[in-house]
């Protein structure tokens, strides 16, 4: 099947990520990978004038990094395509006066227009609600380093109650990423992707030696899968 055809197996230092990693999410899942033995899910990628850019999987990616091994499996889907939409998550917390003040701390414009926030932009929503705008993309950047340490809930934009509401980024704000050797707090970015590949389960040792991996993919063409059209439900584990 065509799609299987965006597998591939990458050495890690071709893979870009624009996220930096929750050290107590890492530290659990390259637990988890080492006892479970194998790599469930490939790295989400795409690729932006020729560099490949880590949609979804951070985690994953440094977590196999941290284990050393030789190649990493990744799903590179074609971003100009209308597979890939582009969201953003938001985070659920107390607004309360001292993230107020904090707010203030940096060079930024408040206004009362409601609406969702726009590149550089952020929604805060609480029982004052308001739009923060940041002048450019590196006082933007330098804001979401600031608040990576927040205590927060990931929720769905449409489900928040209080808290930021996070613009949808745009390929050129990733570029940027990956040409300055940038990155931002992971939970922000959101990427809904149609055929996306799941339950891969790599083992570790595959990972490491060539002739193998070229033995799983050939395994691959016989395994069964099926494909889901619909939105789906999945509990996280």
């Amino acid at each position: 099947m065509i799609i299987l055809n965006e597998i591939e197996f990458l050495e890690p230092k071709e893979i870009i990520p624009h996220e930096e990693p929750s050290i107590e999410k890492l530290n659990a899942l390259i637990s988890k990978i080492k006892n479970d033995g194998f790599i469930n899910h490939p790295i989400l990628t795409t690729k932006i004038k020729n560099k490949i850019i880590i949609l979804d999987g951070t985690h994953r990616f440094f977590a196999l990094k941290n284990l050393n091994v030789k190649f990493i499996p990744i799903q590179l889907v074609n971003y100009h395509k209308k597979r890939i939409k582009l969201s953003s998550w938001a985070w659920q917390f107390n607004v309360n006066q001292e993230f107020k003040n904090f707010l203030k701390t940096f060079d930024l414009k408040i206004t009362y227009d409601i609406r969702m926030p726009k590149n550089y932009e952020i929604l805060i929503k609480s029982k004052e609600t308001f739009l923060v705008k940041f002048s450019d993309k590196f006082k933007f950047l330098n804001f979401l380093n600031e608040i990576k340490n927040l205590h927060y809930e990931r929720v769905l934009r449409e489900h928040i109650s209080e808290g930021i509401i996070f613009p949808k980024l745009n390929h050129n704000f990733f570029l940027f990423l990956a040409k300055n050797n940038l990155k931002i707090p992971s939970g922000i970015t959101r990427f809904k992707v149609q055929n996306r590949i799941l339950y891969l389960k790599v083992p570790l040792n595959v990972l490491n030696d060539g002739k193998l991996i070229f033995e799983f993919k050939e395994h691959l063409k016989n395994r069964k899968f099926r494909i889901y059209e619909e939105s789906v439900l999945v509990f996280e584990e």
